[in-house]
Order: C-alpha cells, then structure tokens, then sequence
C-alpha cells in the first residue's frame, strides 16, 4: 500500500504543480484598466438557433452599452429556428440606433458555417464573437473590448466567461468550474501557452481569420469553433493571443438547469478536445481524470479501512487545498454572490461528477440542438 500511496502522489504533485503554475500565470496577468481611447469599429456575430428565451436579454444588454454605435454592426445569424428568436430579436432591434442585419439561414448549417457567412459580411476588421445566450451587466463590455485591442494590439483575445448567479448545488458545480477554468486560461494566455477559450465571448481580427483559412482545417467537427479556431491561430508564428482580464469584460451566461443537460452539455464540448491535438491539453484531461479517480478511491478506503488510511486521507484534503487555492484566487476576478459556501461540498462532489463526465464522453455521441 506504501508504494500506491507514493504513485497516488506522484500524480498529485504532478497536478498541484501544473494548477499552481497556471495561478502563478493569473496573478501575474494585470487587471486592465480603460484608456478611454476612441472607439473602435467593432462587428459583434451572434449566431442563434431556438434561442427564443435569451435573445432579448442578450440584445437589450448590448445596446445598453455606452459605446458609439456608428461604429458597431451586429450581424445576427438565424439558423433555421423553428420558433420566435427571428420575431423577438427584430422588435428589439427595429427601433435602435445599431447597425444591424439580421441573416437567416433556410436550413440548418452549424455554428461555423453561419458564422463563416457572417464574417464574410462584417464591414469592419475587428470582430466579437457572442452566443446568444448570453448576457452583459456593464455597459462598458465593448470600451472595453476596444481599447485592450489598442493596447495589446492582438490578433485574438480571450475574454472571460462566467455563469450567472444562482442558487443551489448543481449551480454551484457549473460555477465553480467556469470560475477555475478562468484562472486557467488565463494563466496559460500569461505564460503563452493558451489552449482555452469560449465562443460565447471571443475577439479576433478578420486578417487573422483568413490568415488560417477559417475553421477549415476542422469544418467537418460540429464543435470548435473556439478552442479549435485557437490551435489554429497559435501555428501562426507572429500572431498575438492575449487574455483580457478585467471584470468589465465578462459575459454571462445561464447554468443547465438538469444534470442530464449538463451531462450533455459536457459532452458535447469533450468531442471537441477529442480533435484537439494539443499535448497540454491531452495531458490534462488525462491527469485530472487521473486524480479525481484517485481520489474518490483513497476517500473509500480511508473510510472502509481506517487503520490504513492515515496517509491515503492527507491526499484527500491535499486535492481539496488546491483545488480551493485556485477557486479563491478566481473569486478576486468573479464575484458570484453566495458561492463560498458550496465551495466544501462541490470540492466533495467534484470528483465523481468529473469521472461520470470523462466517461460518459467516451461511451455517448454528442446530441446537438435540433
């Protein structure tokens, strides 16, 4: 059992040391700060299917936004809903100042064709990408948006992704892991080794885009239009990915309301690391599966054989330490109201719904919207 406990803790440190490089990126990120410089020509992609629930806050928030809209096109991309997005979206944005258009697509196409469509209709050269279901609380998400592109002058930007407020246990798991991933994606941008992002708030150039021929390389993948699209990017070797860190920048969007959807969801979005060929990001889904299996059978066997189980527990608490490490350090960035008090028993439950999702994405196909 010694030797076990030496294997179980090679790991461990393994994955201790890798998150905490990752946090080490993240504090080092600078919070930014507005320039308040001129605006910039912006085109915001929304592509929407059945989104009948979330498009008019989705709008309502953007044209909330204290920006000069002149200087902003929204092409919004209807692919083939079935029920009212088109109606909705159109009584809201009739009677705006906003440049708009709205793209119907007779049939379904996919996010990435749509938004391929899209871009090839944008007017202006720098383009924002937002799911629409998806919402902003500050009405300075494009200043700021625009004036970190003046600075940073980078050919994508990763922005930042968080779930909205909520209340409830399963809320707190989807929370929590958004809120960690943020720190990791964020800290492996500071260390310029990116390998996440989120489609739902994502900038990037239109030379940049056609730089890498679009999502060609992965047009045939339903999913990927982010992570993907961003392996993409990195083969260019000039090419400038940055993380906007600042809390003026962050989207948010809805928890899954079942755990059956979110099982789903999280399947869905698994099929697209299997495509990914990022070695990062092989060895991390592998560790992490690793380590929460560890850890759900060193906590059983501290249990059913306690005379033994001295050593195995200290894994136990040792895992639950960084991985609350890294939770504290995102609450600094996100400020879910309440979500301190599930950090324990999502810490707890973490691990199994973890192992359930890594296997679930083996053995079930992917179900997209219809």
């Amino acid at each position: 059992m010694v030797l076990v406990s030496y294997i179980l803790f090679s790991f461990l440190i393994i994955y201790a040391g890798i998150l905490i490089y990752f946090g080490v990126g993240f504090l080092k990120t600078h919070f930014f700060r507005l320039t308040n410089d001129a605006t910039t020509p912006i085109t915001i992609i929304i592509c929407a299917r059945n989104e009948e629930k979330t498009i008019g806050r989705c709008l309502v928030s953007i044209l909330k936004q204290d920006y000069d809209f002149t200087k902003v096109q929204l092409l919004l991309i209807n692919d083939a809903s079935s029920d009212s997005t088109v109606f909705q979206a159109e009584a809201i944005l009739k009677n705006s100042k906003i440049n708009y258009k709205i793209i119907s697509n007779p049939t379904q196409k996919g996010k990435k064709l749509s938004i391929t469509y899209a871009i090839s209709q944008a007017s202006n050269h720098l383009l924002v990408l937002r799911d629409a279901d998806t919402f902003t609380t500050s009405t300075l998400w494009l200043q700021t948006i625009s004036d970190f592109y003046k600075t940073s002058n980078s050919d994508l930007i990763i922005a930042p992704i968080v779930i909205a407020n909520n209340f409830g246990i399963l809320w707190a798991l989807q929370a929590i892991e958004t809120n960690v991933l943020t720190v990791i994606s964020c800290g492996s941008s500071y260390f310029k080794k990116a390998f996440l992002c989120n489609g739902a708030n994502l900038v990037f150039t239109k030379t940049i885009f056609e730089k890498v021929n679009g999502y060609s390389s992965h047009i045939k993948i339903n999913s990927g239009d982010d992570v993907l699209f961003l392996e993409d990017v990195k083969k260019i070797p000039e090419a400038k990915i940055n993380y906007l860190k600042s809390e003026q920048a962050i989207v948010y969007t809805y928890p899954s309301l079942s755990f059956a959807k979110l099982i789903h969801q999280k399947i869905r979005w698994a099929s697209k690391f299997k495509n990914n060929k990022n070695k990062l990001n092989l060895l991390l889904a592998i560790l992490s599966f690793g380590v929460n299996l560890a850890w759900l059978f060193c906590l059983f066997y501290s249990l059913f054989v306690p005379q033994n189980g001295g050593f195995i527990l200290f894994f136990v608490l040792f895992k639950l330490i960084i991985d609350n490490l890294l939770l504290f350090l995102a609450s600094r960035f996100v400020k879910n109201r309440g979500l301190g008090w599930f950090s324990l028993p999502v810490g707890l439950i973490y691990p199994l719904y973890a192992c359930v999702v890594a296997i679930a994405s083996v053995f079930i196909k992917p179900k997209w919207k219809l």
